[in-house]
């Protein structure tokens, strides 16, 4: 991921660009699908997001806190969550009654009504943002 090189390489008091490598993750209203389409949704975006965290961290560097990725396996939900410095963001998908379900929840996600990404396009701008609001170690040089 490009961007946390450029993140972690821009001053922390430079709020224009940070804002401009963080946007917020483009989310939508949380609707009812087939119980398929969620899964394979669910899927999708947890592969993605292995591989971001995965680069993420490697750029990120020893001495600096990592990126965790957490599975959460319930009856009726699959689930995980994006971890960085005690903040964090969970993605899941419920099932029931032959629907599925997205969710979208964690810091910096504003919304009075249940939201779920976009698509996995946004899945960048989520860890991004993460990053940013849990305070990563910038390294100007």
């Amino acid at each position: 991921m490009q961007r946390v090189a450029e993140l972690v390489g821009t001053p922390e008091g430079d709020a224009a660009v940070l804002e401009a490598l963080a946007p917020q993750p483009v989310t939508r209203l949380s609707r009812r699908i087939a119980t398929g389409t969620g899964a394979d949704r669910q899927v999708m975006i947890r592969s993605l997001a292995e591989q971001l965290v995965s680069e993420a961290n490697a750029i990120l560097g020893p001495s600096d806190d990592r990126l965790d990725l957490v599975d959460e396996t319930l009856p009726t939900e699959l689930a995980f969550r994006v971890t960085h410095r005690g903040r964090a963001a969970r993605v899941s998908t419920t099932f029931e009654d032959g629907t599925a379900y997205g969710r979208l929840v964690g810091d910096g996600i504003a919304s009075e009504e249940p939201v779920e990404l976009e698509d996995v396009d946004a899945l960048p701008d989520l860890l991004i943002r993460l990053l940013v609001e849990s305070g990563v170690t910038h390294r100007v040089p």
